[in-house]
């Protein structure tokens, strides 16, 4: 099938993902990534996924990004038969080389800050880039966290975590939702976790982000959800989460300096995003229970949130305001 659509013959391996199923294609003429995409996905977000990993390779963005492989047919986007008779967009990209951020140890304040300073050129370089599609209802859109989580958390284990939960979603109602017309929107990546991201370098001193990958969450929402997912992730399994997430919005503001009142509110984001990651995970287990990557940062995302839950929402407020060098 890669062979006759992509004329690349190699072996394949599976590789982790969501919901579309991914293959590393190794090959003669180098290593690629063949994408099958799920049965609902558009034709015009993959589309729109090809033009932003143009823009940001033309932005030079990053030190290494994904590129489109055409097929035969000279088109980047082709179609698939699976076994049932339905049709699936397929595609080729580039296999992009570096280590991910999930095997390496420490994250180190450094790294965590170019983490943040890419994501902020990444939104620097979208900051004029619009297409209809992202523009969606989609569950992973902090636009429809609370609907989100009125969705989902009905299948949740326990009161106990409801609750929890609900703590969090009183918190985002009380703090956020006064002030959301006045937050900056923009095309965000949406999904800056820690195996969607690519490590360059051998020491710890000299480790750097050299890519973002998987575009598929990329959405229209607000601006200073970018930090915030990315924090709500790199905080996880930390000792001293607080320190980790500042770096990520230090170096995110010494590139693109965020607001006070967004400031304000990137701790209630952080938790609602991590609120979504453990309902959309109960749901999506109770789908596929055999699915282990969908319960990757399940554990650690409820540890987090308990840690949390007994921190005072002012006393986080202040730290992200020293990391952005602002005075209270």
């Amino acid at each position: 099938m890669v062979g006759d659509l992509f004329g690349i013959e190699g072996r394949l391996r599976r590789l982790n993902g969501e919901r579309d199923l991914n293959y590393l294609v190794a090959s003669d003429s180098g290593r690629y990534v063949f994408k099958i995409a799920n049965r609902d996905e558009t034709y015009g977000l993959l589309e729109c996924q090809h033009l932003v990993l143009e823009r940001l390779a033309a932005d030079k963005v990053m030190p290494r990004s994904a590129s489109s492989v055409e097929s035969l047919n000279a088109r980047v986007i082709e179609t698939v038969t699976d076994e049932g008779g339905i049709d699936h967009y397929c595609r080729m990209l580039n296999y992009v080389e570096g280590r991910l951020l999930s095997s390496v140890v420490p994250h180190t304040p450094d790294l965590l800050k170019d983490l943040g300073r890419v994501l902020a050129r990444l939104d620097s370089s979208l900051q004029d880039f619009d297409h209809a599609v992202l523009k969606r209802r989609f569950i992973w859109n902090m636009f429809e966290a609370l609907t989100t989580l009125e969705r989902f958390k009905s299948v949740l284990e326990s009161d106990h975590k409801r609750k929890l939960v609900e703590y969090f979603e009183g918190l985002f109602r009380n703090s956020v939702l006064p002030s959301s017309e006045s937050l900056r929107r923009a095309v965000i990546h949406n999904d800056a976790n820690d195996n969607n991201l690519l490590v360059a370098g051998d020491k710890p001193g000299e480790l750097t982000i050299s890519s973002i990958i998987d575009f598929g969450d990329m959405v229209y929402s607000w601006l200073v959800v970018e930090p915030a997912v990315a924090a709500a992730y790199a905080m996880m399994g930390k000792s001293k989460p607080l320190e980790a997430a500042a770096s990520i919005i230090q170096g995110y503001h010494e590139s693109l300096p965020l607001r006070k009142n967004e400031i304000r509110v990137l701790f209630s984001f952080i938790c609602m995003r991590l609120c979504m990651s453990v309902c959309i995970c109960a749901h999506q287990k109770s789908i596929e229970p055999d699915n282990e990557y969908l319960k990757i940062s399940e554990k650690p995302a409820w540890d987090l949130l308990y840690k949390l839950s007994g921190i005072s929402p002012e006393t986080v407020h202040q730290v992200f305001l020293e990391a952005c060098q602002m005075k209270p």
